[in-house]
């Protein structure tokens, strides 16, 4: 895994996988990167989508998605298939709709009011399943939330540059491309990324700090000594050597209209041209560590 110190600060930017090739898909299993070529085509009879469990759910990302954590969903959708014997059919594919961190995304990458939107916050497939299943699955997904949740009518996404992620698939299904959000500084520790979200949640003691604590706890760190607020706890990590800070420069924002007031809505904000491979931090082009 290739890391860089700026000098004078000690901020190591984490390229866990290569950037990604537009001509293959990329998969993940137990949180490895593999990849499958995009000529593949999905058999669609065999394989079906429909809602999930929270807790099926969660036991996929865990095991699969780089992230391995479980964001506070609205909806979770499940790709199907194919058959392995008449009576299982495995789950190969999820996609997590989830509250959206502030009321703000919504409005200002969708036009609509934040009732009527959410995010689409974990979207993986496995390796084995065909190349343009991402497609299929993502429509899939878009239909099945309409009918569950009838008053969403636009879903705003964000793809991880740190990832090697630009949003091919978004651009392929011709969302809005809103820009980048600003850089910014997260934490990891060992091989586990620290949502900046699930930080201050802590830092401000909002609903669900505390099962974060826990999770940054199980992950060695020592708990909260007696006394000791939240915030404090938080900042007194950095000392210890548990945390290494990654540098990100930001996730691309996308936005999918799903009615046709949203999409009215989603044509009256500002767009911008869908990003390139180059625009990665560590494209070739630039040297492994930009």
């Amino acid at each position: 895994m290739p890391q860089s110190a700026s000098k004078g600060r000690e901020l190591d930017t984490l390229h866990p996988i290569p950037p990604m090739n537009v001509n293959r898909s990329m998969r993940w299993f137990e949180r490895r990167s593999t990849y499958v070529a995009s000529t593949s085509f999905i058999d669609t009879t065999r394989y079906h989508v429909e809602p999930i469990g929270q807790s099926q759910a969660s036991r996929f990302i865990e095991r699969h998605h780089y992230l391995r954590t479980m964001p506070a969903c609205q909806l979770c959708v499940g790709l199907f298939g194919p058959r392995t014997s008449p009576t299982n059919t495995p789950l190969v594919g999820v996609a997590i709709f989830a509250v959206p961190t502030t009321p703000n995304v919504i409005i200002a990458h969708s036009g609509i009011e934040p009732s009527s939107g959410t995010t689409l916050s974990r979207f993986v497939l496995l390796d084995d399943v065909p190349g343009n299943a991402e497609t299929h699955f993502l429509s899939r997904a878009f239909r099945t939330l309409r009918r569950s949740r009838p008053e969403i009518e636009a879903v705003v996404s964000y793809a991880d540059p740190n990832a090697g992620h630009i949003g091919h698939i978004y651009c392929a299904a011709s969302a809005a491309h809103r820009g980048q959000s600003k850089p910014r500084t997260l934490w990891s520790i060992g091989a586990t990324v620290i949502p900046g979200r699930t930080l201050t949640k802590i830092r401000k003691q909002e609903r669900g700090h505390g099962p974060a604590i826990d999770r940054i706890v199980s992950l060695g760190a020592e708990p909260p000594s007696h006394g000791q607020t939240p915030a404090e706890w938080l900042a007194s990590l950095p000392a210890t050597g548990i945390v290494t800070p990654i540098r990100h420069p930001g996730h691309y924002i996308y936005n999918f209209p799903l009615t046709r007031r949203a999409k009215a809505r989603s044509r009256q904000l500002p767009s911008v041209p869908y990003p390139t491979m180059s625009s990665l931090p560590f494209h070739p082009s630039k040297g492994p560590d930009r």
